[in-house]
């Protein structure tokens, strides 16, 4: 901002500068004051941020924890099943064969081909559920689409934790 100024005797006249020196002060004041404003409110809008960053990152980890949680649980109840499925197929299997051994002692009582057809009808059943069990529970197939999915989340989860 260039002045000028009115030349009297021995120099400019003091009361100009002095009104002008005191103009630009408080045009100084006055940037100042608003920059200040300005400063405090980016960083209020600053701290808002940041606390709406930890909710943020808060929440992550709270849904990433129930994810883990959900497909553990998924995996646990799937053995569970698993296992009681197999459990029941030795129960019908040891029944089975109480059967059959009930029968036998009774074929003087009962007919002889009465007996073959019982026993042809056990051993199907037996082999067909030996065969739902074998299939059911491959152990080697156990990590189906539930453990694939855990698995792909697990990846996913351990990237996002070390960005």
């Amino acid at each position: 901002m260039q002045e000028k100024f009115d030349i009297k005797f021995k120099g400019y006249d003091r009361a100009q500068v002095d009104e002008y020196i005191l103009n630009l002060t408080k045009n100084y004041e006055r940037s100042l004051a608003a920059q200040r404003d300005r400063i405090e409110s980016m960083k209020a809008e600053i701290a808002a941020k940041e606390k709406l960053l930890q909710e943020y990152i808060s929440r992550k980890e709270s849904i990433t924890n129930s994810i883990t949680q959900a497909v553990e649980k998924a995996k646990q109840i799937e053995y569970t099943a698993k296992v009681r499925y197999a459990l029941e197929g030795e129960r019908l299997a040891m029944f089975s064969s109480k059967w059959v051994r009930y029968c036998e002692s009774m074929t003087n009582a009962v007919d002889k081909a009465l007996l073959q057809k019982g026993k042809e009808y056990v051993e199907a059943a037996k082999k067909q559920m030996e065969q739902g069990l074998s299939t059911d529970l491959d152990l080697g197939a156990y990590l189906g689409e539930a453990a694939e999915i855990y698995e792909t989340e697990k990846g996913r989860l351990a990237a996002i934790k070390k960005a």
